[in-house]
């Protein structure tokens, strides 16, 4: 499976990454325990027309209620950020056809995470949605409203939280929100950490 990792430029150039050719995305245990794969640019770093050049790397996790269980990783994402400029980022996987009316309004089609960052001095902004892939619960659930004899045919809709939060942040230290939960109840959690850029 591919992902699509959006790094801000004075333009915006994507670069994909498919865990398939041997790129995947950062583990729940790394965000957890600061450790984390190493920023890999494409050789067009941005220019800070001040301050240095800082990296953003964000992740999305589900957290399984089962202690022994791997946690389910949503989306991850890393982008170069400007001292005081906002800057976008994107993961986003869409499967079938990603217009809502096409699939009447079914947003489950959609798994990652996107929002924005901004780094002032030792503070970083992160504002993120986080879109949760369909679990067993949402297909259940729609199983029992179909065995009920409701109107139509139930199809699961997708979940999507928002969440925005400000922190004094170390180099290279995680930082970790949660954000909500999923259908089954399981904590979602967003982590980022900031690490210093690339140096000319």
């Amino acid at each position: 499976m591919c992902s699509l990792s959006t790094r801000a430029r004075f333009g915006v150039s994507a670069v994909v990454f498919c865990s398939g050719l041997g790129v995947a995305p950062l583990s729940a245990a790394f965000a957890a325990s600061g450790e984390g794969a190493v920023y890999q640019g494409n050789g067009d770093s941005i220019r800070c027309p001040s301050g240095i050049v800082r990296i953003a790397e964000i992740q999305a996790f589900v957290q399984n209620s089962r202690s022994q269980a791997e946690s389910q990783i949503i989306g991850s994402a890393s982008t170069e950020v400007c001292s005081d400029n906002e800057t976008k980022y994107i993961d986003i996987v869409t499967h079938g056809a990603p217009d809502d009316s096409v699939n009447t309004g079914q947003l489950g089609q959609r798994s990652g995470v996107d929002g924005s960052v901004q780094v002032h001095g030792r503070t970083a902004r992160l504002n993120a949605n986080v879109y949760i892939p369909l679990n067993d619960a949402d297909y259940t659930q729609c199983s029992r409203q179909d065995d009920n004899g409701q109107d139509g045919t139930c199809k699961p809709h997708g979940q999507v939280v928002s969440f925005t939060g400000n922190w004094v942040f170390s180099l290279g230290k995680w930082k970790t929100f949660r954000t909500g939960t999923d259908s089954a109840g399981n904590p979602v959690v967003v982590a980022a950490r900031i690490l210093n850029g690339p140096v000319e």
